[in-house]
């Protein structure tokens, strides 16, 4: 295997980042919602619940700045007691990308 030669550390600024979170009924998603924009990394965000069972929520959690800092992201969604389960979408560089709807599979 061909070992890859290190490269430049330039700084790639996240300008969307799209999470799948587990929290508890407390706070409400409108009070973490409020406690993540007090990041200034992130200018936007949008939080939806997609499930809920006796004691959590699951969440998706949509960031949008010109270049979010996750490891503070994380250290304040932690704060208030949810865990992160994925990284479920990521868009770096410096403009964003253009998104292409995925073609379905014909069967």
């Amino acid at each position: 295997m061909k070992e890859r030669k290190p490269t430049s550390r330039r700084e790639i600024p996240v300008k969307i980042l799209v999470l799948d979170v587990l929290k508890p009924h407390k706070p409400n998603i409108l009070e973490l919602g409020k406690g993540i924009c007090e990041e200034k990394s992130v200018e936007n965000a949008n939080i939806s619940v997609y499930a809920v069972d006796e004691k959590t929520e699951s969440i998706k959690i949509v960031l949008e700045g010109e270049d979010i800092k996750f490891d503070r992201v994380a250290e304040l969604i932690e704060s208030y007691g949810a865990v992160i389960h994925s990284m479920d979408k990521v868009v770096l560089g410096k403009k964003k990308v253009i998104e292409v709807p995925l073609v379905e599979e014909k069967r």
